[in-house]
This record gives C-alpha cells, sequence and structure tokens, in this order.
C-alpha cells in the first residue's frame, strides 16, 4: 500500500552587506527594469486594441485571412486538451497510476522582479 509523503519547502532570509557602488547599480537596474515593463503593458494594451479593430474588419468581411499590401492578418481559433481526473476517474481510470506516471521536470530560471507596490497581477 502506498504510503502518504508530504513535500514542504522552506526558505530562510538573511541580510546582505553591499557596497554602495553595487546598490546605486541593482536599483538603477531595478527602476530601469520597472519603467520598460510599465512601457511594454501599454504598447501591449495598444497592440491588442488594434488586432481587435483588425479582426472587427476581417469578421466584417468574412474572411479569416487577409494579405493586403504586405500585411497579412489570420484569425486563430486554437483548440487545447486538457486532462480532466474528475472524468478520468468516471471512465474508471485509477488516479493513483496516473500521478505515479507524471514526472517532474526542470524548467529554465528566470528572476521574478517586482516593483514596490506592484500587486501580484503586475509581476513581469
Amino acid at each position: 500500500m502506498p504510503t502518504m509523503t508530504t513535500a514542504v519547502t522552506a526558505t530562510t532570509t538573511h541580510q546582505l552587506v553591499i557596497a554602495p557602488q553595487l546598490k546605486r547599480k541593482l536599483l538603477l537596474a531595478l527602476k530601469t527594469y520597472t519603467e520598460l515593463a510599465a512601457q511594454a503593458k501599454v504598447l501591449a494594451l495598444a497592440k491588442k486594441k488594434q488586432s481587435g479593430i483588425v479582426e472587427g474588419i476581417q469578421t466584417e468581411l468574412g474572411e479569416s485571412s487577409i494579405d493586403i499590401d504586405g500585411y497579412k492578418s489570420t484569425i486563430v481559433a486554437p483548440i487545447r486538451k486538457v486532462f480532466d481526473k474528475k472524468k478520468f476517474i468516471t471512465l474508471g481510470g485509477n488516479l493513483d497510476i496516473y500521478e505515479a506516471a507524471m514526472v517532474d521536470t526542470p524548467r529554465r530560471a528566470y528572476a521574478k522582479i517586482t516593483a514596490p507596490g506592484a500587486t501580484n497581477g503586475d509581476d513581469d
């Protein structure tokens, strides 16, 4: 019979003493990042608005793909498959076997930067 285990993650916080020059360099990089992220957000909203206009015109024309003066626009409507655990069990599947077959694969590490006063949705 399988045993129940619990995974626990623990982190520690410690104080670093850094040189004033390095602190200035780090703060400059973080402030620049925050400014660029704000600009990217504004640009993304503007792009989304223009994309909606183009899609509306395409829908009005009844065309899913348009090529005009070198510009190309295609309406893409993807479908993805999602595993439904409840349906799997309803169909007679053994959830223990499914969970045992799951493999953790590492992904590329990245720096998550949060600006002062930013909410969780504002992170980039």
